[in-house]
């Protein structure tokens, strides 16, 4: 869908929740470069029902299923760096942020893709992440 497409949302964010989603991108992205103890980091960070999806890699359709892979990986991301991150409304309670990454693994080998992450906002008012697609670049 090209940007002219894009249907239109008319509900609005506010600064305070974009800042919210904004931080919550980036506590998911320390959590991720924990090097263990995913269940306990991720949790309230990511729904229970998350879709990850890595085209051609993985795609996992829950916590559980994402903590086991990561918690299995032989080759974890040490380290991701978020920036370009832009967070529009998507509907009632949901927003997307698409944001850059740059992700480094063991050996200093590295990775650029960009994350689409769809987030909901709960009950209690906690933005949780719900669906991220990663694009990788290089």
């Amino acid at each position: 869908m090209s940007r002219t497409d894009a249907p239109v949302v008319t509900d609005s964010l506010t600064e305070r929740e974009i800042l919210a989603i904004q931080h919550l991108i980036a506590e998911i992205a320390f959590a991720f470069d924990s090097g263990g103890g995913y269940a306990e980091r991720l949790s309230g960070l990511l729904a229970d029902d998350v879709q990850y999806e890595n085209p051609g890699k993985t795609h996992l359709h829950s916590l559980a299923e994402l903590v086991g892979t990561l918690e299995n990986s032989a080759d974890p991301a040490l380290s991701h760096h978020l920036s370009t991150m832009t967070v529009q409304p998507a509907g009632p309670g949901t927003a997307t942020c698409r944001s850059k990454v740059v992700t480094f693994r063991s050996g200093g080998r590295l990775s650029v893709g960009e994350f689409t992450d769809t987030v909901r906002r709960e009950p209690d008012g906690r933005w949780t992440l719900t669906h991220r697609l990663v694009h990788p670049i290089i």
